[in-house]
Formats: C-alpha cells, structure tokens, sequence
C-alpha cells in the first residue's frame, strides 16, 4: 500500500502539480489530462478551479509525504522497530487529510462540484478511498502492533 501511494504521488500528483493551471486546455490532448476533467465533474479543484487547499495539500503530499514514506517503506523492509510510531504518525496525518478535504467540501457546500447527483458523489468519494481507508488500515494496523507489545 505505501508503494501504491509512492507510484501514485510521483506520477498522477506530481502531474497535477506542474501542470494543475491548464489541465483543462491539455484535455482535448492528453490522457491524463482528460481523466483529471472526469474528476473535475466531481471536484472542479483538482481540475479548472484549483484552489489553495488542493494546492496546498498535492504540495504537502508529494514534496513532503513521499519522503515519509520512502522512511517507512526503508523501516518496514529493515524491520526496525521505530516503524510502527512512524506507521502510525504518518498514515493518522495522511487518512486526517482526506477527512479535512471531504469536510472542506462539505462546509462550503459542494462548491466545486459541477453536480450532487449521485453518480458525481460516488466519484469524488471513491477517488479519495484508498488514501482514507487504506490510511486507516495501515494506522490501525500500527495501533495494534504498538498495542500488543505494551499490553501485560
């Protein structure tokens, strides 16, 4: 799961990043491009309508979380034992983040969102679910670890 989320930030994020002001010009003719327009449908942030926060967040996730991970992917292959705090740190901080953008949205009441039509929803949500849930599960997971070897 970190390596997925590694691939996912030096390619796709790091795409968006450079190319996140004329997404919507590069649509007619890149592949990538026209994927980020679907999801615009979703969440016009990530596509013609980029604000601070998503901005903010891309940054954040790719210049600064990657970094975090290449260290817990080093420590759970050379299962040292710091991994699970830092397991724990960084996927709470990573599954937090998703939660501040989907409460972001929310509160401002779907500005981005070219519709609330359920189809649209459903993708801004799904989208968004491996960096929730599967933060979740690897915070989880270390929650248990750190756990078990402090219990009795």
């Amino acid at each position: 799961m970190v390596c997925f989320f590694i691939v996912a930030a030096f390619t796709i994020e790091l795409y968006w990043l450079i190319f996140h002001s004329s997404l919507a010009a590069r649509s007619h003719f890149d592949v990538v491009a026209y994927l980020f327009g679907i999801y615009g449908q979703g969440d016009a942030a990530y596509f013609d309508q980029v604000t601070p926060l998503t901005l903010g967040l891309e940054s954040i996730n790719v210049f600064f979380t990657q970094w975090l991970h290449v260290w817990l992917l080093y420590a759970i292959l050379r299962k040292r034992p710091y991994r699970f705090a830092l397991q724990l740190g960084v996927a709470s901080y990573v599954a937090y983040s998703v939660v501040l953008y989907f409460w972001e949205s929310y509160l401002s009441g779907w500005q981005y969102m070219r519709s609330t039509a359920p189809l649209i929803l459903a993708l801004y949500v799904a989208v968004n679910l491996p960096w929730l849930l599967g933060n979740l599960y690897v915070a989880w997971h270390a929650g248990v670890r750190i756990t078990r070897r402090f219990a009795g």
